[in-house]
């Protein structure tokens, strides 16, 4: 494989990783709760809408950088 290659998913997963923890304290909140199996079961679901979300975390940077130039070009 090319070595940009190797970089840019080395780039990616590292994203991944970094969004993942991120969310780590969000998911947390849920561990008090979690003898009951209902909860338990929407923190397991949670973690996984989580994970999903860091896999496309440049999806975000995107989005937010979009939001942040209309509400720029909207204040003048």
């Amino acid at each position: 494989m090319s070595i940009w290659l190797w970089i840019g998913l080395l780039a990616y997963f590292t994203g991944v990783a970094i969004a993942w923890q991120q969310f780590q304290p969000k998911i947390a909140e849920w561990e008090e709760y979690s003898n009951f199996p209902v909860i338990w079961t929407v923190k397991l679901a949670i973690a996984i809408g989580y994970f999903l979300k860091s896999l496309i975390w440049f999806y975000d940077l995107i989005l937010d950088d979009e939001a942040s130039n209309k509400k720029a070009s909207s204040e003048h």
